[in-house]
């Protein structure tokens, strides 16, 4: 008798194919279940003991018995002419492509977004939550607003520990909820929250460390010191909390010290005060933060991080024309990085500020110069991080952006732009669902208030042709008044989006009026034109396409919507992206000099010294 062949006649190698499918899928199913039932941890590693210890068993039952209509009975005293064991092999191969199906989903279940996607808690992790202004005087909110920001940036700067950013975790002010919630929303173990008390020329800061899987009270103190001695508690609080982690975590820590501080107590409240108006956005507040920040280096010219503020202050401003033009906003915000810089040349901030202009000059290989030098002396400074992974979008570098957009998401997983980006580049890459599920994301954070998220999302709804999710987004942009194009982007857009010829008319008739009157187009609806392009290529109608993309980039500095550049790659525009006029838009703006020294993007490469091609698969 052939041993192998009797093996194969008794089924052994079905079973312990089936056996290993069905064991792999007990082990999921108890990765699932043991953090909802709250199971110990050797649970799961008795349940795999088990099921190595039944295997060989299992198999040597399948070698020295069949089970037959009577019932079990032993394969040596089965006459083979009358064994079944053919068409139970047969029940098995069922089986097993019943198995097989259910590791295909469930391995596709497991790779596909969802909402915990990017929130793996880590070991060494903390939120810095806001602080409670106890001070009696609402106007003194900024105050501990900022020493809050101030600590977690401190913390920031502790090469082990993942800290959440900013965005996510001052977005739990106010809200009485479980900690261990808020831990695992933010993917950190450990929060640190406290109040402030201010008082003439003292200060009470209370704090508490504390582990999210169980609530425990790591560490507390108070601090009272003198308003003057601010950096000294801040460093004292960091170290604390460094040293109580250190202990709890097994971490290596160096001492914590704040450099290129101020002794002026008026400086720094200044400084605090504009920080928290910059964090609101909006005219008023930034229009406000600049005035602060002027006084502030005026009042001590040497303190680089408020002139790197003020750098910062202005590249915000400048998205608001009713504040400062682009020009001037650029000059004024170039002149204060630069200042900062020759105080501290080490001085991420303001490295990462005078990126954002040059960038916003399509001055792309400076500006990723400067980029690279912020995050080399500050790799968590997530503003930094977030804008260059901009740049990358802008000039189609997706494969380059991704490492960094994940990043961002998952420090800052409640930011708004940070999901957006990772949309866009997954999205770009061509991988859909993925790019859908960070832009909806970054929707349900932002809610009503921004419409950037909303216009993004239709451009990629054109492209799935989710015309009624489309249609949808829009109208809520008209609802809520979000929309910067009242003249066409209304009503009559979400109607014509259900006909393709109704749609073609209505796309000229908007081109039409805009060749003549060509002083109506700027940067407060230049973004509703991207959607007007995306709109016409995905009814084939890409000249039409084309003279709206032209019409953003025949701008001048002074009114574009940069942001809008990024787009330019939706897969939308598949069918365009090497055309010559394309081509002739990403020579406007310097892009293939800066690709020939910094290399090409995902879609892009050089066909002679001259010229280039860029080639999207369509999908």
């Amino acid at each position: 008798m052939n041993y192998l062949s009797e093996l194969q006649r008794r089924n052994v190698f079905k079973v312990a194919i089936a056996y290993l499918m069905m064991g792999w899928l007990i082990l999921q199913f108890v990765d699932v279940i043991n953090p909802i039932l709250e199971l110990p941890d050797w649970f799961g590693k008795v349940v795999l003991v088990l099921l190595v210890i039944i295997f060989p068993i299992t198999l040597m039952m399948t070698w020295a018995f069949e089970l037959t209509p009577e019932g079990i009975k032993k394969t040596k005293e089965i006459d083979k002419e009358v064994s079944i064991l053919k068409s139970t092999g047969q029940k098995i191969n069922y089986l097993i492509i019943g198995f097989l199906v259910l590791v295909i989903g469930v391995q596709f279940w497991s790779n596909s977004p969802s909402s915990d996607m990017d929130l793996i808690v880590t070991e060494n992790s903390i939120a810095v939550l806001p602080f409670v202004n106890m001070s009696g005087n609402d106007n003194d909110q900024y105050f501990s607003d900022g020493l809050s920001e101030e600590l977690l940036t401190v913390l920031s700067k502790i090469p082990e520990l993942k800290v959440s950013g900013r965005t996510s975790s001052f977005s739990f002010r106010g809200q009485n909820q479980d900690l261990k919630a808020i831990g695992e929303t933010l993917g950190v173990n450990h929060i640190l929250e406290g109040s402030v008390r201010k008082q003439g020329e003292k200060v009470r800061i209370s704090v508490q460390l504390i582990r999210t899987s169980d609530g425990f009270n790591v560490w507390s103190e108070t601090f009272d010191r003198l308003l003057k001695d601010i950096f000294v508690v801040q460093e004292d609080i960091a170290n604390a909390i460094s040293d109580n982690l250190a202990i709890e975590l097994d971490l290596a820590v160096t001492p914590t010290l704040i450099s290129n501080r101020t002794e002026n107590m008026k400086v720094y409240d200044l400084y605090l005060e504009s920080k928290m108006l910059m964090s609101r956005r909006g005219v008023e507040n930034l229009s406000k933060a600049l005035t602060l920040l002027n006084q502030a280096t005026k009042l001590e010219p040497e303190y680089a991080t408020a002139w790197g503020l003020l750098a910062q202050a202005h590249t915000l401003a400048y998205y608001y024309h009713d504040i400062e033009s682009t020009l001037t906003g650029m000059y004024l915000g170039e002149e204060a990085a630069r200042r900062a810089l020759d105080i501290d040349s080490t001085s991420s901030l303001a490295h990462g500020a005078l990126g954002d202009i040059l960038k916003d000059k399509y001055h792309w290989k400076e500006a990723e110069e400067q980029y690279l030098l912020a995050l080399q002396f500050d790799p968590k400074n997530t503003e930094a991080r977030s804008q260059y992974s901009q740049l990358l979008l802008r000039t189609g570098k997706f494969s380059e952006a991704l490492p960094y957009t994940e990043t961002s998401v998952i420090l800052d997983p409640l930011g708004t732009i940070y999901n957006l980006a990772s949309g866009t580049v997954l999205h770009s890459l061509n991988r859909t669902e993925e790019g859908l599920y960070y832009f909806d994301k970054s929707i349900e954070i932002a809610g009503d208030s921004s419409f950037f998220p909303y216009g993004v999302r239709l451009i990629a709804g054109i492209k799935e042709d989710e015309i009624e999710k489309t249609q949808g987004y829009l109208t809520r942009l008209i609802i809520h008044n979000k929309t910067n194009e009242p003249m066409f982007f209304n009503s009559d857009l979400v109607n014509a989006m259900a006909d393709s010829e109704t749609l073609n008319a209505y796309l000229i008739k908007i081109v039409g009026y805009y060749d003549k009157n060509p002083q109506e187009v700027n940067a407060d609806n230049i973004f509703a034109g991207i959607v007007y392009a995306a709109l016409a290529a995905k009814i084939n109608n890409y000249d039409l396409a084309l003279n709206f993309l032209e019409k953003e980039a025949g701008l001048n500095i002074e009114n574009v919507n940069h942001d809008a550049l990024a787009n330019h790659w939706s897969p939308v525009f598949a069918p365009i992206q090497n055309s010559p006029r394309f081509k002739q838009i990403r020579t406007r703006y310097g892009m293939p000099s800066y690709w020939r020294t910094n290399g090409w993007p995902d879609y892009c490469q050089p066909v002679s010294n001259q010229d280039f091609e860029c080639l999207m698969e369509e999908i």
